[in-house]
């Protein structure tokens, strides 16, 4: 079970570029409850990030594939190898400013009975807190903005890398800074240098970029095409936890096959060539479930999207002068909110 995660050992570099240099640990992190707490409750979460990558290793000469055989091999060698990385990451983050200085957090650790290495680089957050500056006339207390805060358990992680020790199989997520004048991912194209697969929140967009690129080029951005989208994955998902490409086009463009097929196509060119894509559950309540119209005289209306084609719900009715009249009904009481 990926949930059932066990902490190993685990050690903390500090990789701030604006020091010069990297301050690397010389001794692993004391695993006491409250540490133990925050690193399982960062990897759980990892485990179950819509943003996370698949990747895999490329490249005949790896560093990062070779520091992990080593480590499968010696665990004795996890302070001498997460050094080594720390060093690597932060010689590339001198080089590219742009990248977030912060701390990296190395563990070995075991998901189930599988062994894995973690790296979560934990990017500072700016933030206030108390000073207490002790002056000959007694204690001065002020606030003080502080530039070096961790993320609390309760927040994502902004980067990290989970590496199998027995598959050799990469899970990871990872944010684009600006590399010699373009915005990439050094951590899949530089650091880790593996290819990745498109993350479930990635395929989702890609799906609803297109549906309104297509939507815009031949219905006039007609709303009704992106519900009836919605709808029939939401179906799609409530019967079988996954959505085809090919059932959404025949379902939302039914009556056009070139543009069925010009959908699937501009699909397939922004990289989703799966037909059958897995949503988890929560991304699914949170995309799915509802819809939000916004009306060019500024209303904004959000509704289940079980009420979209319920006319004892809610009606769109097209007027004779071009205009969208939209009857919201059988509603008992209307609650301000804030």
């Amino acid at each position: 079970m990926e949930n059932d995660i066990h902490i190993k050992t685990a050690v903390l570099h500090i990789l701030d570029t604006s020091v010069n240099f990297p301050v690397l640990s010389d001794k692993e992190i004391e695993l006491s409850g409250e540490t133990v707490e925050f690193l399982e409750k960062h990897i759980s979460k990892i485990f179950e990030d819509t943003n996370l990558k698949k990747a895999q290793f490329i490249g005949e000469v790896n560093t990062i594939k070779d520091i992990c055989n080593a480590l499968k091999e010696d665990s004795g060698r996890f302070m001498e190898v997460t050094r080594a990385i720390g060093v690597m990451t932060f010689d590339f983050m001198l080089k590219n400013i742009d990248i977030s200085s912060g701390d990296l957090i190395c563990c070995h650790f075991h998901a189930g009975n599988e062994p894995y290495l973690a790296l979560l680089k934990l990017n500072y957050k700016t933030g206030f807190t108390h000073y207490v500056n002790q002056m000959e006339e007694g204690a001065v207390n002020s606030i003080i903005r502080y530039k070096t805060l961790l993320p609390s358990d309760g927040q994502k992680v902004d980067e990290a890398v989970l590496i199998s020790l027995e598959t050799d199989e990469i899970k990871l997520i990872e944010k684009a800074y600006e590399i010699n004048g373009t915005k990439e991912f050094y951590m899949s194209n530089y650091l880790i240098k593996c290819t990745t697969d498109l993350s479930d929140n990635q395929k989702l967009k890609i799906i609803d970029k297109v549906t309104q690129k297509i939507s815009k080029k031949y219905y006039d951005e007609d709303f009704d095409k992106v519900a009836k989208l919605k709808k029939v994955v939401s179906e799609g998902l409530e019967e079988k936890s996954e959505i085809r490409v090919d059932e959404i086009a025949q379902e939302v463009f039914d009556t056009n096959l070139a543009v069925r097929e010009e959908y699937i196509q501009e699909i397939q060119k922004a990289g989703l060539i799966e037909e059958a894509i897995k949503v988890p559950e929560k991304l699914a309540e949170k995309k799915f479930k509802t819809h939000k119209i916004k009306t060019d005289t500024g209303i904004e209306i959000n509704f289940p999207l079980s009420y979209y084609d319920n006319r004892d719900m809610i009606e769109f009715a097209n007027n004779p002068d071009g205009s969208i009249s939209i009857i919201i009904k059988n509603v008992g009481k209307i609650i301000n909110k804030r």
